[in-house]
């Protein structure tokens, strides 16, 4: 005959939730307050074992414990359950003839629970933990009343002392202010109460900011700014707005659902306050400050609203709206960017989803063609193909981008030792990100490649943006010298975009300027990009370096770059990117004149 299973208390939702939320309640690790608590208790009732239970879902955990080395047992098992179940006191004097325990393999085996006498653990608001117990494997006769009375007080010991290590848990050590799990515990009581709060996050600066500030500043530089903000903070929110800190220099405000009307002027006095310089440490620092908002309904509440507004509150400091509503489509966006970045990282690892695409580069003087631009494609398993102009800024966000760019260095280099093979001598160009300059381990990774290929570094160009050169300019131009010694060509992409530091042409030692495709999309006499792609063309030629032009679509646009001296140039013009072995029948087919009016 099996025991009865216990029964649940009416609030167990409410109860399950809170201990889901306090990890610190069912730890394994010792408290000496409590382990002192039930020395005390088996002390006094002369009993052989005495437990402080937690009891969980499935499992009854025992906080502190005297008498036995088991930690934990099956929630059915339990005698405390009874009295969770009912929020009071349960006593049984002889187990083997208690229809609710006799089958109780507690009692039929290890440890023979024959006598039993529980105190519920009872928070403010009703909700019980578990129970403090005294158990003996002897029957006995029910206890006094002042044995009662001082189980009773023993128990609001433990509860004290409890209630004090969740308080703990609420608290964020630096300021002093609630975390986010007293932020969802709130929320969630406000939803229990009918009510419909508006949940606000509140960002400070951006993650690159925070990390900036970190590196250059130090912790307590960090610590004094949190504190400054909070305090700022603080005076600035109505006193019935308890704020929150729910993760670095991100805080949260729980509005009552009566004050939403007034939560658009005080949104306003934020983004006044936080516009000009906090100054901490005798340093100004300008917070890039985002608030994201979410209005909550009971019923309607989100697992993970708590991303949410922290999801649009990055959204409004991003794009410097200030502050703004969740919105599912840009939710969307934003889970989507995360996707691609956890499948992009097994993309790398896969032999069926990244691919080299190759573009024809022509030269304007003998029309041909000695080299190709090397572009990534990734053919996802479910979404299909995902445009390199969407992934790549996300890769270029991580360290993620270093496994990218060490892929298209590895395939490219297999693509140029595969074409010798065949008789094609083609110099591929590389695009690579400006994190990949900022160390040698691409430099090394490149010549590792080169070797072990028996390549020459002329069989190699590598493509970078004007934004590789705005970090530390030293460690870019070592790089850069150290592929130029290998034979590697250096070309400077997109030039006339981005920082359009004219002074780059002077310092950097490359060999080649790609003007970027935007100045090709309508090139005519009077407009601005008309005499900038020209003088582009002459400054570049002064300075000895090949010009390319990137975007070519029309043979007007190929006939005026040709004629102001830009010696190469790609485009769908002249061929869309091709795979590797169509690359070859292309070049096949195709004959090139300098005179003649059509490329391709």
């Amino acid at each position: 005959m099996l025991a009865p299973y216990p029964p649940l208390p009416m609030n167990e939702l409410s109860r399950q939730r809170l201990i889901d939320a306090h990890p610190c309640l069912v730890e394994s690790n010792s408290d000496a307050f409590l382990d002192e608590v039930v020395k005390i208790a088996a002390l006094y009732f002369k009993t052989p074992i005495c437990l402080i239970t937690i009891l969980d879902r499935k499992r009854q955990w025992f906080r502190a414990r005297v008498g036995t080395d088991l930690q934990e047992t099956p929630r059915a098992d339990s005698f405390c359950a009874y009295s969770v179940a009912i929020g009071d006191s349960v006593e049984v004097c002889d187990a083997q003839q208690d229809e609710r325990f006799r089958c109780n393999p507690l009692v039929t085996g290890e440890p023979g629970i024959r006598y039993y006498a529980g105190m519920p653990l009872v928070l403010d608001g009703g909700l019980v933990l578990g129970n403090l117990c005294v158990i003996d494997t002897q029957p006995r006769p029910l206890m006094s009343a002042a044995d009662k009375a001082m189980l009773e007080q023993i128990a609001r010991l433990a509860t004290t002392r409890l209630d004090e290590m969740r308080a703990a848990a609420f608290i964020d050590g630096t300021t002093g202010l609630y975390n986010h799990a007293k932020l969802d515990e709130d929320i969630g009581d406000a939803i229990e109460r009918g009510e419909n709060p508006l949940a606000v996050a509140i960002e400070l600066v951006s993650p690159a900011q925070l990390n900036d500030m970190l590196k250059s500043l130090g912790f307590q530089f960090l610590t004094d700014f949190t504190l400054s903000v909070k305090n700022l903070l603080r005076s600035l929110l109505p006193a019935s707005w308890e704020l929150y800190k729910i993760s670095a220099l991100r805080f949260a405000c729980a509005v009552p659902g009566n004050q939403l009307e007034q939560a658009q002027a005080v949104f306003a006095t934020l983004l006044e306050a936080f516009s000009k310089p906090i100054h901490c440490q005798e340093l100004p620092v300008l917070p890039q400050v985002g608030i994201g908002v979410l209005r909550l309904e009971p019923g309607a509440v989100p697992d993970d609203w708590m991303r949410l507004i922290v999801c649009a509150a990055d959204e409004a400091r991003s794009s410097g709206q200030g502050w703004a509503y969740y919105d599912e489509q840009m939710d969307a966006a934003q889970q989507r960017s995360n996707r691609l970045l956890n499948d992009l990282a097994d993309a790398v690892r896969a032999d069926d989803q990244l691919r080299l695409v190759f573009q024809p580069r022509v030269d304007l003087n003998t029309g041909a063609c000695l080299s190709v631009e090397a572009l990534l494609r990734w053919a996802h398993p479910t979404l299909g193909e995902i445009s390199p102009a969407e992934f790549i800024p996300l890769a270029e966000k991580t360290p993620l981008i270093h496994a990218v760019s060490f892929w298209v260095i590895s395939q490219a280099i297999h693509q140029i030792d595969a074409w010798r093979r065949e008789g094609a001598d083609l110099k591929v160009a590389i695009n690579v990100s400006a994190a990949d300059l900022n160390n040698d381990h691409l430099t090394d990774e490149i010549v590792r490649l080169l070797a072990r290929n028996e390549l020459d570094g002329s069989c190699l160009e590598v493509e970078f943006t004007e934004s590789a050169l705005v970090g530390d300019f030293s460690v870019v131009i070592t790089q850069i010298e150290r592929l130029q010694a290998m034979g590697v060509e250096i070309a400077i992409d997109d030039f006339g975009s981005g920082y359009s530091n004219w002074s780059y042409l002077r310092d950097i030692p490359a060999n080649t300027v790609k003007l970027d495709r935007s100045f090709m999309e309508d090139l005519q006499p009077g407009r601005k990009d008309w005499n900038i792609v020209r003088a582009l063309i002459s400054l570049a030629r002064e300075l000895g370096q090949r010009v390319v032009a990137e975007g070519i679509e029309t043979e007007h646009t190929l006939k005026i770059i040709r004629e102001w001296g830009c010696q190469e140039a790609q485009g769908f013009y002249i061929s869309r990117p091709l795979e590797a072995g169509d690359l070859l029948a292309w070049l096949s087919r195709c004959t090139f004149a300098t005179s003649s009016s059509e490329l391709a």
